[in-house]
């Protein structure tokens, strides 16, 4: 190395240094200088406040009370947390003070394990708040900064028993450890309850209930005139109970509409999951984004029960890999309606009945949901052929002469081919009733829905009403009488030994589109690819044909052609020339107004007679050839009248 480079070295190396002091004293300047800076902004906020303070003061004459000064602190009260004190009184003591306004009304727990002998009783306005459960979600931490209620006792550990009382980032344990614990088991883990009393907008949040092996983790329970509504629960974590999450009612009383927003529950132990049940309201209770997933449960992970409760389940993971295939995951008793359900369904399957529960969609290879067929039963939905001088109306029977019907013209239709009908009541014998002539019954469905659109300047001028399964008549909602196009309809159980559904007119109305289907979904008036309005047809349309056997020898000429088995019939005379005079004479067994019926016959010799109930072109009679037909039209009493012949 020349001499003259390693004196350039060495400058560079000087000034380098020279620059890092420099750089370094600039830096500790502008640190000085900018605490210096916020020194004096605090100390013109805290003038300000204090100034802002003592004007609101000034300005206000209202005020008297004293302000707690911030949280209560269980610490101050004496809390231990080393898991062998028992920190029952302390911690009452802080959540009571914390009741009475003589400190803040969030109760904070420091971490440890704080062991209580009797429920910690929590009122309205009060949450117990600790340092979060640890660092698992599957057992204890006692060495993650958590806080745990360790519980040594026979009753619940904790009670909120008020509005808007709380619990959060804490767990609670049943305390299985010393020889005054082992042999003790609690009734459950947290309890919100509204005996003769209100508990709403209860708040629990980031909490793990752990080995409650004697009963619910955690339960709602309502008696007596009480109500446990609205309250919010989040990220509940449930691991090892004999049933995870309870909701009850008694006859007087209802648990509704409180949410369950994550969490979920695992572990062994379990009898029941979640369980929701009456005799009273106990429903619209939401569980979002759970899971549920013990591997084997002695009853089943969800059991529903009672003529007032339902859940909703939404995008829950449903799994039990130890249970039997035989053995269902999900029980709704055939009482309960109204359930919705979706999500994940890992294993095994569903026992409900889905008619009246259309919105259980959990489906596996296991399981499927069930939707009811969107079939409009009006086939006259349209309002065709209507005979004013008979007021006869196809498909509908019309109750009561205290109304006059019109078509009206075309231009008030709401949907396209949809007649209007004009109702002008007469205000006189009670309501007029439209009704179908005939409502084809349903065994396999427990909900109907129906309904018209109707349009009417007369306040509840038409009703929707049917016979609910109990047998009581039930209406729905009536017309505003605001002029304008509204939907009266319902939807709700219907009594399956007498089913029974009419429109109940008591003022003038004007109706189009009813609609009429068996299950619980949306009514769905309007025209459709085929119905009564209508139908377009690009492919080849397939009648039944069914064969025809000759009457029996004490009614030789009174036959019988079979209903809703198609339109076209081949007649079997058996090798003998017979007589056909009347044709399903007998009420029961006629054919709608307008049914078109093919008779066709392959042997000769058979004679359709010209009489009253059977209208023959040119008044002459049939006389079968080897394979000729002759075609009729019902007129939907005991006649028929020719359409065509091949002879």
């Amino acid at each position: 190395m020349s001499t003259q480079f390693a004196v350039s070295m060495l400058a560079v190396v000087l000034a380098l240094g020279y620059s890092l002091r420099m750089t370094q004293k600039l830096h500790e300047q502008v640190t000085e200088l900018q605490s210096q800076i916020m020194m004096r902004q605090l100390e013109t906020s805290q003038v300000d406040s204090e100034q802002s303070l003592t004007n609101n003061h000034e300005n206000s004459s209202s005020c008297t009370c004293d302000i707690p000064d911030g949280f209560t602190y269980a610490s101050t009260f004496g809390v231990i947390g080393d898991a062998n004190a028992d920190d029952t009184l302390a911690l009452q003591a802080a959540i009571d003070s914390a009741s009475a306004n003589d400190s803040g009304g969030i109760v904070i727990l420091p971490k440890g394990t704080f062991r209580t002998s009797d429920s910690l009783i929590i009122p309205a306005g009060v949450t117990l708040q600790g340092q979060g459960y640890g660092d698992s979600p599957l057992a204890i931490s006692f060495d993650a900064g958590a806080s745990t209620i360790a519980y040594c006792g026979t009753d619940y550990a904790v009670k909120l028993e008020g509005h808007s009382s709380g619990l959060r980032d804490l767990a609670v344990y049943d305390w299985p450890y010393g020889e005054d614990c082992e042999n003790i088991q609690a009734a459950g883990g947290v309890l919100v309850e509204a005996d003769a009393s209100l508990v709403e907008s209860v708040v629990v949040s980031n909490i793990f209930i752990y080995y409650f092996l004697g009963g619910p983790a955690l339960s709602l329970v309502a008696k007596n005139s009480g109500g446990v509504p609205f309250g919010n629960y989040q990220n509940v974590r449930i691991r090892h109970a004999k049933i995870g999450i309870s909701l009850s009612a008694d006859e007087s009383s209802f648990v509704n509409s409180n949410s369950f927003i994550a969490g979920g529950m695992s572990g062994g132990g379990f009898d029941t999951g979640v369980i929701a049940q009456g005799p009273g309201a106990c429903n619209d209770n939401k569980f979002y984004g759970m899971f549920i997933e013990p591997p084997d449960t002695e009853n089943t992970h969800v059991y529903v029960s009672g003529s007032k409760t339902n859940i909703k389940l939404l995008d829950v993971r449903l799994e039990a890999t130890q249970k039997s295939l035989d053995r269902p995951i999900v029980i709704v008793d055939d009482t309960s309606y109204g359930n919705v359900m979706n999500g994940f369904l890992g294993h095994t399957h569903i026992k409900a009945n889905l008619n009246r529960n259309p919105g259980i969609d959990l489906m596996s290879h296991k399981s499927v949901g069930l939707d009811p067929a969107p079939k409009n039963l009006y086939w006259n939905s349209a309002f065709k052929g209507y005979v004013e001088s008979d007021r006869m109306m196809p498909g509908f029977s019309l109750v009561g002469t205290n109304a006059a019907l019109t078509v009206l013209d075309q231009t008030e239709t709401l949907f396209p081919d949809h007649n209007v009908i004009d109702i002008d009541y007469l205000n006189y014998g009670g309501a007029f009733k439209l009704m179908a002539d005939v409502t084809p019954k349903s065994p396999g469905h427990d909900f109907v829905t129906f309904g018209v659109y109707a349009r009417s300047s007369v306040p509840g001028s038409i009703v929707a009403a049917m016979r609910y399964e109990s047998g009581s008549i039930i209406s729905s909602g009536p017309h505003s009488g605001g002029g304008d196009w509204e939907f009266i309809g319902m939807t709700a159980l219907y009594d399956k030994s007498a089913p029974y559904f009419y429109f109940s007119i008591t003022g003038d109305v004007q109706l189009t589109a009813p609609t009429f289907i068996y299950g619980q979904s949306p009514a769905t008036p309007g025209a459709s690819l085929m119905s009564s309005s209508g139908a377009r047809m690009a492919g080849t349309l397939t009648m039944g044909v069914t064969t025809v056997y000759p009457p029996p020898s004490s009614t030789p000429y009174y036959w019988k052609i079979p209903k809703n088995s198609g339109n076209i019939f081949l007649i079997d005379t058996q090798g003998s020339s017979r007589t056909i005079i009347r044709l399903n004479h007998s009420t029961a067994d006629r054919f709608a107004r307008g049914t078109v019926a093919t008779l066709m016959f392959e042997e000769a010799g058979t004679r359709v007679k010209h009489n009253g109930y059977i209208k023959l072109k040119n008044n002459a009679d049939f006389v079968s050839g080897p394979n000729t037909s002759i075609t009729l039209m019902a007129s939907g009493s005991a006649s028929w009248t020719e359409v065509s012949r091949n002879e």
